[in-house]
């Protein structure tokens, strides 16, 4: 069979497929179906912790399993729409039980609902121990897609084509679940529209908010001045000089020494307070091409971890404890950032609890071909503090010291209410369809 193609070949090259030929083409309209069964977007994955995907304590942080959760439910909005998808939103998140290395991870996504252009996608996650077999509920989350078409063969790496919205089938539910999927998916939404003019007038608020800690990050990269200890190898040889034939004060040996760790299973003292301004943290990133989807679009995990790393920076700086990711509110991404861009990550404590801290970190982006500077998100990530145990710990209260950081500061008992309330309904919900996957140390991430 490949000798006679060969032979057809040399008889007239001119068969032979053009490049041109084999370029992927956008789906058309006439292709994609007005309405697909919700099984067809279901996605099952199976990750394992592994250390690379840890911290120092063997723990799976919750910026890792966001991301992992908007790759699940983006490929079940692509699966759905046939379309590219990029994420919109995403609910409140509440992590019921740590991820340890080792776990294997088990993510189910799929399609609740669709809309004209958009999608809500449902995702569950479980771990499930490798050697016993016991599975547990982690958390699950609801997030908002949308399918873009660019109409264009292909896009070119270094182009950014200009996409717009376009319509999604409708989904038939086949099973009584699927249907009150869609029900509630259809409350979501609804909530989501009625809270979206509350959500623009909190961000408007903020914005004096995000411009103080520009002036922060402005400050932090004009110092010049460092209080940072030198390690003995650093230091003047002289200073190490052998005494008497003892070589207990040779540089490598005080150095190794020096590497192991202080704590001896007792935290640090911290003072009573520390200042809002203490816990700024910021950090950047470029946006490479394993970060974004085909149209060059940031993957909004991408983004969501990003924002948990500098939140727990934050959170690090001022408590000086172990600290796990308890829940993020819902987030919204209102422009989008593209391969190439450089992402500015900002955050500060904005509010202490006994044992929990509340972070607001802000996102902004630069376009660094014509210069412009964006805003695209911001959000609310609340931090437990905990010991070696994974027990909860005090932490120093919060201090405001600037007059924009108030408002913030008094407004956390608020939206504190709303999450427990939020995270109760969650407990009660899978109480009553789970009770098995729940256990006492699950606890450990309540807030306090």
């Amino acid at each position: 069979m490949i000798l006679e193609s060969f032979n057809a070949w040399r008889a007239n090259p001119s068969k032979l497929p053009s490049k041109q030929d084999n370029t992927d083409q956008p789906p058309q309209k006439s292709q994609v179906p007005k309405e697909r069964p919700a099984k067809l977007s279901r996605f099952t994955t199976t990750n394992i912790a592994l250390p690379s995907h840890a911290d120092s304590r063997g723990l799976v942080p919750g910026g890792v399993v966001l991301s992992w959760i908007d790759l699940a439910a983006g490929t079940s909005a692509k699966k759905h729409a046939v379309y590219p998808c990029v994420t919109r939103s995403v609910d409140a998140v509440h992590f019921m039980h740590p991820i340890r290395v080792g776990d294997l991870i088990i993510i189910v996504s799929s399609v609740n609902k669709s809309w004209n252009t958009s999608m809500e996608v449902g995702v569950r996650v479980e771990t499930e121990h490798p050697i016993t077999g016991k599975r547990k509920y982690c958390c699950q989350a609801y997030l908002t897609f949308v399918a873009l078409s660019t109409g264009n063969s292909r896009i070119p790496v270094a182009t950014r084509s200009p996409s717009s919205p376009v319509t999604v089938p409708r989904i038939i539910p086949n099973t009584a679940i699927e249907t009150h999927r869609q029900e509630l998916a259809e409350q979501r939404r609804q909530s989501r529209i009625s809270h979206s003019k509350e959500a623009q007038i909190e961000r408007d608020k903020l914005t004096k908010i995000r411009e103080v800690m520009r002036e922060w990050a402005g400050y932090m990269n004009m110092e010049t001045m460092s209080n940072a200890e030198i390690p003995p190898l650093l230091q003047e040889p002289e200073a190490y000089e052998e005494r008497d034939g003892n070589s207990d004060n040779d540089p490598a040996k005080l150095y190794l020494h020096r590497r192991r760790s202080t704590l001896q299973g007792v935290f640090p003292a911290q003072p009573d307070e520390k200042l809002v301004s203490e816990s700024f943290a910021e950090i950047a990133d470029i946006i490479l091409p394993q970060h974004a989807n085909t149209l060059q679009i940031t993957f909004g995990g991408h983004i969501i971890e990003l924002m948990e790393q500098c939140a727990l920076v934050s959170a690090y700086k001022h408590s000086r404890r172990y600290l796990l990711l308890a829940s993020i509110d819902s987030l919204q991404f209102i422009r989008p950032t593209y391969v190439g861009d450089c992402v500015t990550v900002r955050s500060i404590v904005s509010c202490t609890f006994h044992s929990s801290l509340e972070i607001y970190v802000s996102v902004e982006a630069e376009n660094l071909l014509t210069g412009e500077r964006f805003f695209t998100n911001d959000g609310f990530f609340t931090m437990v503090a905990v010991d070696f145990q994974n027990l909860p710990t005090p932490v120093p209260h919060i201090k405001p010291d600037q007059p924009q950081v108030v408002e913030l500061f008094e407004s956390a008992k608020t939206r504190r209410n709303r999450r427990l309330l939020q995270r109760k309904e969650i407990i009660q919900k899978e109480l009553s369809t789970h009770p098995e996957e729940f256990e006492q140390d699950m606890y450990i991430f309540t807030p306090e």
